[in-house]
Order: structure tokens, then sequence, then C-alpha cells
């Protein structure tokens, strides 16, 4: 009963709402403002008679606007037709590209110069790698041409150099994405102090050059290395990580030189998020460098004059009076944080140092190590400021790789450096790389060199350390047209001022810094033809040199300048095929006589001639 009253209310409430509605209809003056459709809707357009209606002007009677509304209640169609189910597509990757297990190179050029290198290396392997590399390069031509009559001062003899490497290398990776590496090497550099002439030995020692041994002024210095290293491949968010090195270097060289250094190298890394959406990396980067340096000689390179030292030989103990045996150490802490936020790529950390290098006693040491970086206007831009600094060690082992004509038991000091810069690259397009930048930096104890007083025949090295400022200026331009074409020009200026000074009359003027080029500058072409004819061509150019001082006349000083350098070097190479190809080298194009050093002329060109081959191997690579 109850609901038969309810059905009743909801048709009495139908019939009213319909009845206005159909006395609408009925007026023709009165036009309907909204229409309901309570159908089912179906998404189909049926077809239709056009109804053209044309257009009538009105003056005077001002038209309502008619304003149609649709509530149209839509519903989800269920469809029973059931799509087949698409197959998973396979990627069908490229070929992996073939490698070659071993690869040697042999040539020859004048003054008797021979090249040989080999390379052997595992294969792919997807946990580990190892091989062996051996190089060699040498030349044993002669300076100059002796006089007819007398003491040729453009005679300097045989004026060889040699090196010789073997270094074999191995890499594991283990099932807790560790890496272990291990590699052992032998160095042999050998040299002779030949930058005395023919005259200047008769004049000196008052003795032919026949009635020397080549053996007196001779220099070899060999290397063993060993180095042990691991470190975590796992480079996820919220994930520790850790590499840790060690390595020992003994160098032992002519006139009973040895030192001995324990490098400890390692970090720990830690990354994380900032606010949930920049990413960060924190590292703790620690090393050690620790060195013991023994020096007990029963001769010296000739024209050491022990008229200025102490003899060398001492008969009651047997020990040499210059004999030395001493221990130096460096510690380095740099924690620091490297991570983007706004756009702004941001390193910042510090060093600090324990200085046990250049005093016996540990003294602390601070420097900076910030950088900032920009991108502007679509990468077109990045601008890049820092502020670094340091504490390096110059041994024996690095003095020798920057001059090798240095005295035997040479001073060694860590030189310390501030620098301060900003450098502004623009990606001009794909093709066009261009880099300016700026740079100021002070720096203590900076090497340089100057000749040894002990040596008569001005033919031995000392190292020479100042403290100073150093402006660089400088910039690059790269220009690359779909890797055939490589168009590099870069430069620097520099400009220097002595700390140290010294009185001249009544006046403090800077000591002069020797060996400091005041610019440098390189502009090279790299043409690559298919990949079958690739060569280089690069002009070089090196400002003058001041490398000593002498009083005029007046008792005034004056600085004497090696002259600028500038060469020309070519290289070509031809392939052949993927397994040999053939090359041509020639430095010094232009047959200039450098000077490198005071008093060590250079070869006028030396060219290489030489072919390449790689031994096919069967099997799977």
């Amino acid at each position: 009963m109850k609901a038969n009253c309810i059905s009743a209310l909801f048709c009495v409430a139908g019939l009213m709402a319909v009845a206005p509605a159909c006395q609408a209809q009925a007026d023709s003056n009165v036009y309907n403002e909204r229409v309901v459709v309570t159908s089912r809707y179906k998404p189909v357009v049926e077809e239709s008679q056009k109804v053209n209606v044309a257009p009538v002007i009105t003056d005077t009677v001002a038209t309502m606007p008619k304003n149609l509304s649709y509530d149209i209640t839509t519903r989800r169609l269920t469809s029973l037709y059931q799509p087949s189910r698409i197959k998973a597509a396979r990627i069908i990757g490229e070929p992996a590209t073939r490698l070659y297990s071993n690869y040697l190179k042999l040539g020859m050029g004048n003054y008797w110069s021979p090249l040989a290198e080999f390379y052997y290396n595992s294969l792919r392997s997807q946990d580990r790698t190892f091989g062996v590399r051996a190089t060699h390069r040498s030349s044993w031509g002669t300076i100059g041409r002796t006089a007819d009559e007398g003491y040729s001062a453009d005679h300097y003899g045989q004026a060889p150099f040699s090196y010789t490497d073997i270094t074999g290398f191995g890499k594991y990776i283990t099932r807790n994405h560790l890496q272990i590496s291990a590699d052992v090497g032998y160095q042999n550099d050998f040299t002779r102090y030949y930058g005395f002439s023919d005259s200047t030995l008769h004049a000196v020692l008052a003795i032919p050059r026949d009635s020397i041994a080549r053996s007196q002024y001779r220099m070899a210095y060999n290397t063993a290395t060993v180095n042990l290293g691991i470190k975590t491949l796992n480079t996820d968010v919220n994930a520790l990580g850790y590499e840790a090195n060690i390595r020992a270097t003994d160098l032992f060289a002519t006139y009973s030189q040895n030192e001995f250094n324990i490098n400890v190298d390692g970090n720990i890394h830690y990354g994380f998020t900032i606010a949930q959406k920049h990413k960060a990396v924190a590292y703790l980067h620690l090393t050690y460098d620790g060195y013991a340096n023994s020096f007990n000689p029963t001769e010296l390179p000739l024209g050491f004059d022990q008229t200025l030292g102490t003899a060398l030989a001492d008969t009651a103990n047997g020990r040499c009076a210059l004999a030395e045996s001493k221990y130096r150490r460096l510690y380095n802490v740099n924690p620091y944080i490297d991570l983007i936020f706004s756009g702004f790529q941001i390193h910042a950390g510090a060093v600090v140092a324990l200085d046990g290098y250049n005093i016996p006693e540990i003294e602390p040491r601070i420097y900076p190590d910030a950088t900032v970086s920009k991108s502007f206007f679509n990468d077109l831009i990045n601008l890049s400021v820092y502020a670094r600094g340091n504490i390096e060690a110059q041994s024996w082992n690095k003095l020798r790789t920057v001059n090798p004509y240095i005295a035997p038991n040479s001073a060694v000091r860590a030189t310390s450096h501030y620098d301060f810069g900003a450098n502004v690259r623009l990606n001009l397009s794909k093709k066009i790389d261009f880099n300016l930048y700026g740079e100021y930096s002070y720096l203590n104890d900076d090497l340089s060199f100057l000749l040894n007083e002990h040596y008569t025949l001005h033919n031995v090295f000392s190292p020479v350390y100042d403290s100073l400022t150093r402006i660089k200026v400088g910039g690059s331009f790269v220009f690359i047209n779909d890797e055939m074409l490589r168009l590099e020009l870069k430069g620097n200026y520099y400009l220097y001022k002595n700390k140290k000074t010294k009185l001249v009359g009544d006046e403090e003027v800077a000591v002069p810094l020797y060996y400091r080029p005041d610019f440098d500058a390189t502009l090279a072409a790299t043409v690559n033809y298919n990949n079958k004819l690739i060569g280089r061509l690069e002009f070089q150019a090196l400002g003058r040199m001041p490398y000593s001082t002498i009083q005029d006349a007046a008792g005034a000083d004056s600085t004497l300048y090696l002259p600028m350098r500038f060469g020309l070097n070519l290289e070509v190479e031809y392939r052949y095929n993927k397994a040999l190809s053939f090359f041509f080298k020639f430095d010094n194009l232009l047959f200039q006589r450098y000077f490198y050093w005071q008093n060590y002329p250079s070869y006028r060109g030396l060219g290489l001639v030489g072919v390449t081959y790689t031994i096919p191997k069967s099997g799977k690579n």
C-alpha cells in the first residue's frame, strides 16, 4: 500500500512537469529555454535534411539571444570485443664490434731513432681484463760537426735519449660489484749531460772529446712501480661507496740516488637527495705521500768541481761527505660535496694539508676547493668560477721528468698554490666550441731551474724555488666538421711577479724568474678521410724565456733570454685495413735549432716512418 502511494506521487510530479512544456509548444510566441535529454545517449550521427534560413536584417526590433543548454548524462559503453594480445617485440641489436687482442707498432727515423710499441689485452669480458704494454723510443744522433782545425763551438757530440716502459695490468669485478685492480711496471729513462761543446770542454778541462768516456756524463733513471686498488661500482642513491689505492714507487738512478715513495689515495662517498628533488654526493678524500731519499755517491758527472764542495770519498769511514738520507711526508684531507641546485652545479669543499715535506715538523695548511657553474640560454653559454688550492711534492722522480739534466741529490720542496679564476664556454653550435678563461694564482716554492755552479762545464742544473704571483689569460677554439676536419686554436699569455727581492743600490727589486715563457700558442688541423687516410698538421709557438742574469760593465743586471721557439709538425697515417697501417711523422719541419735548456741544442728535424700491425685471432671476442 505504501509503495503504491509513493508511485502515485511520482506520477503527479511528472504530469506537473510536462504540462507547462506542452503549453509552451502550443504557444508560438514562447521559445524553449532549456532542453533536458533523458534518453540513453548514443554516439551516432543521424541523417537529416539541411535547413536553409535566409538572413533577415531587422532595423527597428531588437532580437533577444536564444541560449540553449543541454544536460547530457554520459555512461561508459561496455564492449564485447576482445582485441588480441600483442606479443613482446624482440629488439635485434647491432653485432658486437670485433676486438683485437694485440697491437704492434714499429718505426725508424733519422739520427738512428728506433720506435717499438707492443700491446696485448684480454678480449671482451664482463668481469675481468688484463694485459701488458711495452714501449721503447730512443735516438742516438750527433749534434753539430767537428772543426777541421781546432775545437768547434758547435759540436756537442752524441746527444742520445732513450725511454723504455714495460707494464702489466689487470682488473677483476666481483659479484658484490667490487672492482679490484693491480699493475706492475718498470721504466728506464736514459740521457747524457751533453750540454757542452768541444771548445767549452777544451777551455775548461783542457782535454779533447775523444779522451773522455761517455759513461762519465751519462744519466739513467730506473723506476719500479706496484699499484693495488679497490673500489665499489654501486652508484645508487643512499648507498655508501669507497675507493682506495696504494702505490709503491722505487727510483734508483746513477750516482747512487735512491727515492722510495709510498702513496695512499682513497675516498668515501655517499649519495643522497636534498628536499626530495636535488641530488648530491658527499666525498671524503684522503691522501698520504711518504718519501725516503738516500744519496751516497762515489763519483759525480764530468765537470764537478770538488774544490767548491767536499771530497767525494772519505777513506776513514767509507762514506761520502755529501751522503744524505731524509724522510718526508704529506697528508691531505679533502671533504667536499657535489650537487645541482636550481640549475647551478656546485662543488664545495676544502683541503686541509699537513706539511711534513718542507720542514721536519708538521705544519697545517688550508686551501679552498670550490667551483660553481651555470648554463644560460639553453646551454649556449656556460660560466664557471672557482677557488682552488693544494700542495704537491717536487720529488726527484718528478724533477727528472721536467728537466732530465738536474744535478744528483737536487734540493726538493713541496709547492703550494692558490688559484682563483673564471671560465666562459660558448656552445655556438655542434661544430664550434669556444672557451675563454682567466686565472690569478699565488704560488709558494714554485719550481724553476738554474745552472749549478759546482759543475764547471755549465751543463748541470739545480732546481730553484720562487714565491710569486701569476696571471694567466687564454682561450681555445675548436671547429669539427662531421669528424672529417678538426681545427684547433689555443693560446695563453702569462704575467709573473716574484715575491723575492734583492737590494740593488738603494732599491729593492724583484729577483728574475727563469724558464717561464710569456706566452704559448698552438694551431692544429686534423683530417680524417673515410677513416683511411688520417693527417695532422700542427704549428706551435713558445715565447722567449729568461735563463740567466749577468752584470754589464756599469754593474747593472742584464737578463739573458732564450729566443722564441716555433715549429711545424706533421703526422700522416694510411690504414690499409683494420690490421695493417703505415705512418709517417716529422717533428720540426722548419729545421730550427731549438734550445730547450741553456747550452742544450735540439735536433734540427726528427723524421720517423713505420708500420702498425694487429695479428688476427680466430674465435669469439
